[in-house]
């Protein structure tokens, strides 16, 4: 089973999420970015200009990943 895991690294926290598909992990992330804001009362906004480092990559259960690409030959 396929799904995608969508990363941003921040200078204090690095944030993950998941979804079914590449856009829904990237907005649940930017959900996640906007409560991670409310949760420390700075602005809503902070990460908008970083946002072209929110990225996302196709990973699979049971799967091992070497710089977000899986390792060729697993069993």
């Amino acid at each position: 089973m396929k799904f995608y895991q969508a990363k941003f690294d921040s200078y204090n926290f690095m944030f993950t999420a998941f979804g079914e598909t590449k856009a829904k992990a990237i907005k649940t992330l930017k959900l996640g970015l906007i409560q991670h804001s409310r949760d420390y009362g700075i602005d809503r906004d902070w990460w908008k200009d970083y946002e072209n480092d929110i990225y996302a990559i196709e990973v699979g259960f049971n799967g091992c990943y070497r710089d977000n690409e899986a390792i060729l030959g697993q069993l």
